[in-house]
Order: C-alpha cells, then structure tokens, then sequence
C-alpha cells in the first residue's frame, strides 16, 4: 500500500522551493530565456503563432472573467488620478514632446493640403445640421437687429425684438439656400487655404494650451454624466460583441500582412533579448515559487529515471 502524506514537503519539494529562490537558477532561467528569444526571431511568424487560437481567445473567451462594476470603478479611479494631475502640470501638449517631433508637427500643419471628394461631402453633410441651421439663423438675425439699431436707434432695436419669431421665420425660409451657400464657400478651391489656415490655428492653440485647462472645461455635473455613461458602456454586452468582433477583424488582417515575416522584423527580439529575459524573470519567478507550482515541479522531476553510472 502507498504510505499515506505526513502533510510535510518532501525532498523534492524542498530542494525546489529553495532552488527556485536562488540566484543561480535566476541567472540560469534568464541565459535560457534569452536563447530563446534569439532564435525565436529568426523564426517566422506563421511557425510560432497559432492564428486561430488567437483568434479563439479573442472571440470565445469568457465575458465573466472581469467583473465589469469592478473594471469600471477602476478605470474611473484612474481618469479621476490622471485628471487631477493634469489640473496641476502647466505644460502643454507640445511641451510633453520633443523638438524634433514638433518640427514635424509644423511641417505637417504648414504643407498644403486640398479636400478629397469624400472630405467635401463631409463638409456638405455638416452644413446640413440643425446646430449650424441654428447658428445661422442666430447670426443673420443679430446681424438685422444691429443694422436696425444703428439705422432707427429708438425703435429699430425695439421692433425687430417684437418680431424675433416672424423674423426667424422668414430667415429660416432661405436657410437651404444659404447652408448650401455656406458648403459651396467651404470647399471652393480659393476658400479651402483659408479653411486649413484656420484649422491649423485651432490646433495649434489646442497643442500650446496648458493641461490644466483641459481640465477645468470639464464641469461636476459634466463629469458625474460621463461617468455614468462609462459605467453603462462597460457593462453593455452588445458593444463586447462589436469589439471582439472589431478585435478578430483586425487580428486577421495584421496576421495575413505579417504571418510571412521573421518575428526579428518586428520585434526587434535579438537585440533586446537580454533585458526582455531578465524582466520576464522577474515577473515569472514569483509564479514559480507558488507552493502548488513548486508541488508540481518536484513531482514532474521525482518521475525523472535516476541516471544510470557511466560506463
């Protein structure tokens, strides 16, 4: 009959859990990661990457795994820290980022550009939206009132506010016509300069702008609101679906324009080997040293064959 457990590690198990802690098997774990991922860069993608269990994991993994009220509190906690820290840094976006990074951003913002067929129906569509029907209808009034005012100071500025209704009425008439004007004006060759020149403006203030302004835009009650819509977001299994399946689409597509390629092409694995080894280590170690893995490792090497003597 097998003899029954004391409850006490065996010999096995006690020169693992201490082996395991060393540093030489530290130091040997990282030379034989290291010479893995060395020759693992000369390998092809195609060879060390199974694209349909990807593809399985990303589609069929399980939607409970995470709870999502948890993931949500977390990820609002860390917008909340993030968002506080920019109300302290008085840098800009610009001045988070190099020099030379901002040259090409100049350069990029300085070069003459045109609008495609699809940006102009863009610009056409945009035209057509109630906010800018509203806006224009604001702005011709504003612009009767004033000319009335200067024209008959004691009634004109009386009378028109009277008819404001009729008078927006009547404007509202011609509004087609004038949104039509307006997307015509847009994307003329003449006016399209003026549009870029003024859209580099726009992001050239947004770039110089300090973060902490950023971040005073934003009201509480503003705030609380998106909140709440994260919160919804996060929990929506509709939109998980649509993600996985934005997720798959694009694992498909990179691996067809990759699977043909060294993984050294792409991840620069033989140079960088080394310190990838010695991090990976440093995250593996501990899961090592678990008591079940250390059980399980001085198990698997007690079933090893003894080595027969030489000769």
């Amino acid at each position: 009959m097998p003899k029954k457990s004391s409850g006490q590690p065996g010999a096995h198990e006690r020169y693992w859990e201490k082996r395991v802690r060393s540093v030489a098997f530290r130091r040997n774990l990282a030379a034989a990661v290291t010479h893995e991922l060395r020759a693992l860069g000369r390998e092809r993608v195609e060879d060390v990457v199974d694209a349909r269990l990807v593809r399985r994991l990303i589609q069929d993994s399980d939607v409970t795994l995470v709870d999502r009220k948890v993931a949500a509190d977390l990820v609002l906690e860390i917008s909340r820290h993030l968002a506080a820290r920019g109300r302290r840094t008085e840098s800009s976006l610009i001045g988070l980022l190099d020099e030379k990074l901002v040259d090409d951003v100049d350069a990029l913002l300085d070069e003459e550009a045109e609008l495609s067929p699809h940006a102009q129906e863009l610009i056409a569509r945009m035209m057509q939206q109630e906010f800018v029907r509203r806006l224009f209808t604001d702005i011709i009034f504003t612009s009767i009132v004033s000319f009335y005012r200067k024209v008959n100071p004691l009634f004109g500025a009386l009378t028109t506010r009277m008819l404001e209704e009729q008078i927006k009425n009547f404007i509202r008439l011609f509004m087609p016509a004038i949104q039509r004007q307006a997307a015509a004006f847009a994307v003329s060759s003449t006016n399209q300069r003026i549009a870029f020149d003024f859209t580099r403006s726009i992001l050239r203030q947004l770039l110089d702008e300090p973060l902490a302004h950023y971040s005073a835009m934003v009201t509480p009650g503003q705030r609380k609101k998106s909140e709440a819509i994260l919160r919804r977001a996060i929990g929506d299994e509709k939109l998980d679906a649509r993600l996985r399946d934005v997720a798959a689409t694009t694992w498909d597509a990179l691996y067809r324009k990759i699977r043909h390629r060294q993984v050294g092409e792409i991840l620069r694995v033989e140079k960088h080997a080394g310190w990838i080894a010695e991090r990976g280590v440093e995250i593996l170690l501990p899961a090592l040293a678990r008591p079940g893995i250390v059980r399980l490792i001085a198990a698997e090497a007690a079933l090893a064959p003894p080595r027969r003597p030489p000769g």
